[in-house]
């Protein structure tokens, strides 16, 4: 396994680092493909002398991984942090530590006299270095400490929660390359935003798309390198990361002509399935969207009393976009029609909600249903606020009947009764 020093050294911005690659004898014991750190210094002599002694501890680290049949984990350089915080220190490599303050080499020689066990020596004199984790490995360990998402939400929803932040990864790796996170700077951040530039004025992306995008970036980094007690300057590294560039097209609302006459026109609807004709029917009447109403449960459906009504409400491994969006809507007009002609709701579709909006956005689409190219089945959601609002309807029912937070407010009570409700839905009814 022995490498000549000079091998083990290479300068990236005036900064000398240790690298060198794992050896394929040892890769069954400490899977990692590379292992790079600075060394602190712009020395090249100095930076050959340290990687030597790198390089050697290094050698025994791996031979003791073949005489125990033992595997390299990066949790044992975790412990170590955590347990150096414990003693009062801050965790540094020996190196760091020699060439640094000489009161903190004091304090800590000073600490270990009386005691000179390994768990105290290997954590008060820092003997592992960081582990060197790829950009590649970023995304998996990030899955692994998130598993409670995968818990919360359907498999669709968490396949939704989870393809944009892999996504977001292999973009990273495109832009840089794969390399260790430990030698992730602010030059890097700068290159990923400039890539992502690069896509938008090609208008592959939005500016939306990518800040999202880097967001994610951020967070799966930063969360990776606090769990694993990687030191890295996250507020530094990450400032002015985004682009915050407002693109994002609000949909017009549909007039209330357009909806009546010509997207809930019957003969117009003749080719749509009768199933999808009444989720839209709902969707126009109430605001709620197509995955809000096929969400709702049979015993959430309400038809028999004075004043019909069904509620929306989360449920497990199916959720909401935001807690807000938990209401109960009384029933009037198209949606009351719709919910008699199927009593029991539609939950049946909720493993196949994408399909069922795709099916009526392509038929409205391909149609000419849609009042001009901007328009969508969405907009029927900003109709229904647009009805509201044109009767001065009060705030605090609005985000009550849409699902929205109340404003800057704090939400006290209960809020509307189903009776004040049903009385503002009757105003706004789109049937005569």
């Amino acid at each position: 396994m022995g490498v000549s020093p000079l091998h083990n050294i290479i300068c990236r911005e005036n900064t000398w680092y240790f690298n060198r690659r794992v050896p394929v004898e040892v890769k069954e014991y400490d899977p990692r493909k590379l292992i790079r750190y600075s060394l602190k210094t712009d020395s090249k002599k100095i930076a050959k002398r340290l990687a030597s002694k790198e390089n050697q501890k290094l050698e025994q680290y791996w031979s003791s991984l073949i005489e125990t049949g033992a595997k390299h984990c990066h949790h044992r350089y975790k412990s170590l942090v955590e347990r150096a915080s414990l003693f009062g220190f801050k965790y540094q490599h020996v190196n760091q530590i020699a060439i640094g303050d000489f009161l903190d080499l004091f304090n800590r020689l000073k600490f270990v006299e009386n005691d000179l066990s390994e768990k105290r020596v290997e954590a008060v004199f820092g003997t592992e270095t960081p582990p060197e984790i790829a950009l590649s490995e970023i995304f998996p360990i990030f899955l692994g400490l998130t598993k409670s998402v995968e818990v919360e939400k359907s498999d669709k929803q968490y396949i939704k929660w989870k393809n944009p932040r892999d996504l977001a990864m292999r973009n990273v790796i495109l832009a840089l390359g794969n390399k260790t996170i430990n030698s992730f700077t602010k030059d890097d951040a700068n290159k990923i935003k400039d890539w992502y530039l690069g896509r938008i004025k090609a208008k592959e992306i939005s500016f939306g798309t990518a800040d999202k995008l880097l967001v994610y970036t951020k967070t799966m980094i930063s969360t990776v390198c606090e769990d694993r007690k990687i030191k890295f300057d996250v507020s530094h590294v990450f400032n002015k990361f985004l682009f915050n560039v407002d693109d994002k097209k609000q949909r017009p609302p549909f007039s209330t002509n357009h909806i009546i006459n010509v997207l809930l026109n019957p003969i117009k609807l003749a080719g749509m399935s009768h199933i999808n004709q009444a989720l839209l029917k709902i969707f126009a009447e109430t605001g709620a969207c197509v995955d809000e109403i096929v969400g709702v449960r049979p015993n959430e459906i309400f038809l028999d009393g004075k004043i019909p009504y069904f509620l929306i409400k989360s449920h497990d491994r199916d959720k909401l976009k935001t807690k807000h969006r938990e209401r109960l809507m009384p029933l009037t007009g198209y949606a009351l029609e719709a919910f008699q002609e199927f009593p029991q709701g539609f939950s049946q579709l909720v493993s196949d909600i994408d399909s069922t909006n795709s099916a009526i956005a392509k038929y409205l689409r391909q149609n000419n249903l849609l009042e001009t190219p901007e328009h969508s089945a969405y907009s029927l959601r900003h109709s229904f606020q647009d009805r509201l609002t044109n009767l001065d309807c009060n705030d605090r029912i609005q985000t009550d009947l849409m699902g929205h937070a109340f404003k800057d407010r704090t939400k006290y009570g209960t809020g509307a009764t189903l009776e004040k409700k049903y009385e503002w839905m009757k105003k706004i009814q789109l049937k005569s």
